[in-house]
């Protein structure tokens, strides 16, 4: 399945805008998109998303009143988009229990790489928007983005993930990315909080994809149910799952890599060097 470029451009007023749709459940009628911005044909991205919409058990919707929060990345076949997901929870359904709601930007790649705007900003935009209205249906207006500023475009890609990777961690991920592209890998973040571990993910992928020119990996930034393991590549997870000996772990403080360096690729390594030495808050503690 080819792109449907459905992903709409910049405004005059510079703010970007993106179709997206929600999943979630409608009473009476159970899990299934309940909005949708106009002109946009969801069902062209479904295979994407068809069994994961929601990619965690439901007993954790059941069992606790901590908040869900965890991201999802999928690229669109031609590299052209990307889908971006934000779980969270859902309104009660009508017996008062509560639910999951998945909310999906179709992002342009070619923005996010110009770093006009970022990750971050396109899931805050679905924050805010869910926010203003949790039981929006129907028709929903584009998701409008605001641009970064001059000096945070600026920044490079991955600046501050030294926070929450050791720089051992982040060359071992590349490497394996390197030698086979469709490695599935375990990023080990204990004690970690569901906003610690989106953070992670966007600096992680941001560093690797745009600025190292990486392949473009499912990703998640929680441990999904068993069903759904299989449909990641990249999962950032404070405990383990149980997968198969395809699925290497790696730990996010790892002191020493773990793989030797991948000969001919010393562009990557430089770049990841470079934008953990270059950290601003690094370079003012020094």
């Amino acid at each position: 399945m080819g792109s449907a470029d459905s992903s709409q451009g910049t405004t005059d007023g510079g703010v970007v805008e993106f179709d997206h749709w929600i999943y979630g459940a409608l009473p009476g009628v159970g899990y299934t998109t309940r909005g949708v911005s106009k002109g946009l044909d969801a069902g062209l991205y479904d295979p994407y998303l068809r069994g994961h919409y929601t990619p965690i058990r439901g007993a954790i919707a059941q069992s606790t009143e901590d908040p869900i929060d965890l991201h999802m990345m999928h690229p669109v076949r031609g590299g052209r988009e990307i889908l971006l997901s934000g779980i969270t929870r859902g309104p009660p359904d009508e017996a008062g229990r509560p639910t999951f709601a998945n909310h999906t930007a179709v992002a342009r790649t070619d923005v996010l790489r110009s770093g006009r705007i970022n990750l971050d900003a396109v899931f805050r935009a679905m924050n805010e928007f869910d926010r203003r209205d949790p039981q929006v249906a129907g028709e929903l207006a584009l998701l409008q983005v605001p641009p970064r500023s001059e000096e945070e475009s600026r920044m490079p890609f991955g600046s501050g993930i030294h926070k929450h990777l050791t720089f051992p961690a982040i060359e071992t991920l590349a490497t394996r990315i390197m030698t086979d592209p469709t490695s599935r890998t375990l990023l080990l973040c204990r004690n970690t909080t569901p906003d610690a571990r989106n953070t992670t993910l966007n600096l992680i992928f941001e560093l690797l994809v745009w600025a190292c020119g990486l392949p473009i990996p499912t990703a998640i930034s929680e441990a999904p149910r068993a069903s759904a393991l299989n449909f990641f590549n990249l999962v950032i997870a404070p405990r383990g799952v149980r997968a198969d000996s395809t699925w290497a772990i790696l730990e996010s403080a790892l002191a020493q890599p773990v793989l030797p360096r991948v000969l001919d690729h010393d562009d990557v390594y430089q770049v990841l060097t470079s934008t953990v030495r270059q950290s601003t808050d690094l370079l003012s503690a020094r």
